[in-house]
């Protein structure tokens, strides 16, 4: 099967299963085989993009960049499958544990619709289309978190549209300037135009906007205010889903733009900036994960913690810290996404994720008890789970360039994100049976027990996935690959 065939299949086939979906009263099984198919064509992106390979797919046969294209390198084809996997997640978890509230609310068919707006953020090759793809998976968003009921759900969910809101905005006006000093807003033919001409301030000014919405999007301090009263307030099926996502692709954005189109270079006026920003975000999350007694408050805080491990990856901008950045969203994605699944578990099985009132579930349920063990040690960077090594080579990317702030940073908040997790442990897992409990689902057990195997994969098999790793960040610092897939050898803008 032709990579554009799969290209296609990623964006076509969540409309189908929400369509699908809306006709059977919001059944859950279209939107659940959409899932499945999409990403058994990302994991076959995948193996395509092996070794730096880059394909495009042009829209309409409009050549770049004046048409629409679609672009699919290593880096584009790993944040497919990786969101796709937590998506059937999310989606199976939400079967089992949702409301009827949220099942007649249309809520697979908007599943769909956020697969569907992430999938077009990963693929698209130009910067107006990004903005679209965004809104397609804020406005699901929206519509999603608005299905909760209760008076802080309300004002969690007006936060979070206001907050997105400002950084649509910003992202808006940035792309309209770009366009109007450019003529264009094509990744590959910017990236071309930024090589030959100096900056101007416009350009600059547009790439400040662009960095704020980013920033925003993927909660860097202090722009992160909005998350852990958010997401808190969701229910662990849906949760996972926006911990997985939706700062993720914020990072990709900030990953794609200021690492293949601007270029970190040193003299970048926002490289700096994002060194500090990244270590104060590790801190400042870290630190309000201890002083959190909820599960689902601690693991909120904690993904602004992590979320400034990968910017720091950026901020350094060497091809081993790029790498491990890469490697960190794969790694992060998967390990985050299972960790609300299994508080959704605990809530289900002790009837609360408050540390203050659920105890004793290494009696009541070891098959818990260790679903909840193997993310919490890879969050906290023990080998040999895939955490250890995406911290590993962060921390060693660091040291070679001489960025001790960055190596203390790393140390430090590793060793907090151990302490957090130890205070869920003991105060969750260890002590006397409670007494009553309710057994899980084995659908779920087992969906979180393969979320389990994928990171224990990425560990043992860190050699191969780093090896993916690098070649995605390899198409980043050098896009040659990338322009020749979107403009082609033949185009008059190419030397």
């Amino acid at each position: 099967m032709t990579p554009q065939i799969l290209i296609i299949a990623c964006l076509l086939l969540p409309v189908v299963g929400a369509v699908t979906s809306m006709t059977m009263r919001g059944h859950y099984a279209p939107a659940l085989v959409a899932g499945i198919i999409s990403f058994a064509a990302s994991i076959i992106l995948v193996v395509q993009t092996a070794g730096g390979h880059v394909f495009a797919l042009h829209v309409g046969n409009w050549p770049a960049p004046y048409g629409v294209v679609l672009v699919v390198d290593g880096f584009a084809a790993l944040m497919l499958a990786v969101c796709q996997l937590v998506l059937v997640a999310s989606i199976i978890f939400a079967t089992k544990t949702l409301s009827a509230r949220f099942r007649r609310r249309h809520l697979y068919p908007l599943l769909c619709t956020l697969g569907l707006g992430a999938n077009g953020a990963f693929l698209t090759g130009d910067l107006f289309n990004l903005y679209v793809w965004f809104e397609v998976l804020l406005l699901s968003s929206f519509a999603i978190m608005a299905i909760v009921p209760g008076k802080e759900a309300r004002k969690a969910t007006w936060r979070y549209v206001v907050i997105n809101l400002i950084a649509s905005l910003l992202f808006l006006i940035a792309a309209g300037l770009i366009y109007g000093k450019t003529g264009t807003l094509n990744f590959a033919d910017l990236h071309r135009l930024f090589q030959k001409t100096e900056k101007s301030f416009l350009i600059e000014s547009s790439s400040a906007l662009l960095f704020g919405a980013f920033g925003i999007k993927a909660a860097l301090i202090p722009l992160a205010f909005w998350l852990p009263r958010s997401y808190p307030q969701l229910p662990p099926a849906i949760s996972a889903l926006f911990a997985a996502l939706l700062t993720k692709i914020g990072l990709y954005a900030l990953y794609r733009i200021f690492g293949m189109v601007f270029v970190f270079d040193g003299a970048f006026p926002h490289q700096q900036l994002l060194f500090w920003l990244a270590i104060i975000t590790m801190m400042g999350g870290v630190l309000g994960a201890v002083a959190q007694n909820d599960m689902r408050r601690i693991l909120s805080f904690h993904i602004i913690s992590q979320v400034g491990y990968m910017a720091l990856a950026l901020a350094i901008y060497s091809p081993l810290a790029i790498s491990a950045g890469v490697f960190y969203l794969i790694h992060h994605i998967v390990v985050k996404g299972n960790l609300f699944l299994v508080t959704g578990l605990v809530e289900g099985h002790a009837g609360s994720s408050d540390l203050k009132k659920v105890y004793g579930i290494v009696r009541s349920s070891p098959i818990i008890a260790a679903l909840f063990a193997v993310p919490a040690l890879s969050l906290a960077g023990l080998p040999p789970l895939s955490g250890f090594f995406a911290k590993f080579a962060l921390l060693k990317g660091s040291l070679e360039l001489h960025q001790w702030a960055a190596a203390v940073a790393i140390i430090s908040v590793g060793l907090l994100t151990i302490f957090s997790m130890l205070k869920i442990w003991s105060a969750a897992f260890w002590g006397d049976d409670l007494p009553e409990t309710e057994p899980q689902p084995k659908v779920l057990l087992a969906t979180s027990g393969a979320l389990a195997a994928v990171t224990i994969l990425l560990g043992l098999a860190s050699g191969l996935f780093f090896r993916l790793a690098n070649d995605a960040a390899h198409t980043l610092l050098d896009p040659s690959a990338y322009i020749r897939a979107v403009l082609g050898p033949t185009n008059p803008t190419l030397p």
